[in-house]
């Protein structure tokens, strides 16, 4: 399989940083409504929904729209996979999704709320990533009502996104962290100054490849700023742990480690069926491996090949193979 091959699979902003040893991904997320409509929960009808869409897309008509009632459910799931929805929107009646060309800025109508717009990165400069959410928030409020109080802020479906309305949030790789069992007592350090750590897809999704999402949870209470700053410091502050767990695993515990990574390399090389979680986990170990300097692996794309070994990128109706067998189809021909 060719780099073309994984990149098939990627949003053009994923391809374009070079991989760090922690930082994925950041996002910032604007949670925001319409003062003439419903709550999309409380949605009368389907027809309600379309003219939301309708008023959207008008206001934004530089951004490509995508209609989920008119796709299949593997396409829908491959929006999921690249971050670009939400699990909860495909749920949702009169959804849509509109885009920008390289797939870096997101706005789903009709979830929660009517508008969740997202801008994403590679990097940690959560600043410039609000600056171009806040350009799209500039020209729906430009022609849109927005629900806003003078008092409370945006107005959002669940009253913990009041406020700003924003979500920041960083994915990390923290297999030091998560294999000396560190995690959960980070996770309830940062719950204590108002963040959470959560799954590769947000609240209540599964831990895939010791990947993990910081974010705020105080919305209320605090400028755009202050919650990019106070986010930047704790993600800084986890990095910073796990370089240094990172260096005791080689200094300390050199032959475990380095066992740990060749048994996942062997895995990864030789398996004939393998399930998406051990996969990931197994990616993650060797990703851990080449950031240690054990092992050389040429063009080894670490984000790239997680998209790639989901469900969604696999299945084929005239293919008779299962998906764990195509997973390690990919893997072996990948890694070598």
């Amino acid at each position: 399989m060719s780099n073309k091959d994984l990149n098939a699979h990627m949003s053009e902003w994923m391809r374009e940083g070079t991989e760090s040893p922690v930082i994925m991904s950041s996002r910032i997320r604007l949670a925001r409504n319409l003062e003439n409509h419903v709550h999309p929960l409380m949605f009368p009808s389907e027809q309600e929904g379309y003219r939301v869409v309708n008023e959207v897309q008008d206001a934004l008509p530089e951004l490509a729209v995508q209609h989920l009632d008119q796709m299949d459910q593997r396409s829908k799931f491959k929006l999921v996979a690249k971050h670009l929805i939400s699990p909860e929107l495909i749920k949702q009646p009169a959804a849509a999704v509109l885009l920008n060309e390289d797939e870096s800025l997101s706005l789903m109508v009709n979830e929660e709320d009517h508008l969740r717009i997202q801008a994403m990165g590679n990097d940690l400069s959560l600043q410039s990533l609000f600056e171009k959410a806040s350009q799209i928030d500039d020209q729906l409020d430009a022609k849109l009502d927005i629900s806003f109080d003078e008092n409370l802020g945006y107005l959002t479906t669940c009253p913990t996104n009041i406020g700003t309305g924003m979500r920041a949030s960083v994915m990390l790789h923290l297999p030091g962290l998560s294999i000396m069992k560190r995690m959960n007592r980070i996770a309830q350090t940062i719950n204590r100054f108002g963040f959470t750590m959560r799954g590769i897809y947000g609240e209540g999704s599964q831990v895939y490849g010791h990947i993990y999402q910081v974010s705020n949870q105080l919305t209320l209470g605090k400028t755009e700023a202050e919650i990019i700053d106070s986010l930047t410091e704790v993600v800084q502050q986890i990095i910073n742990e796990e370089l240094q767990i990172r260096e005791q695993l080689n200094r300390h515990n050199y032959v475990e480690t380095q066992d740990r990574v060749y048994r996942s390399l062997g895995i990864l090389k030789y398996s004939r069926l393998i399930s998406m979680e051990e996969a990931s986990f197994r990616l993650s170990e060797v990703k851990l491996g080449l950031d240690l300097g054990y092992i050389i692996l040429e063009d080894f794309k670490f984000n790239e090949l997680m998209i790639a070994i989901q469900s969604p990128f696999l299945i084929d109706d005239e293919d008779e193979k299962s998906v764990n067998e195509k997973r390690a189809d990919i893997l072996r021909t990948y890694i070598k």
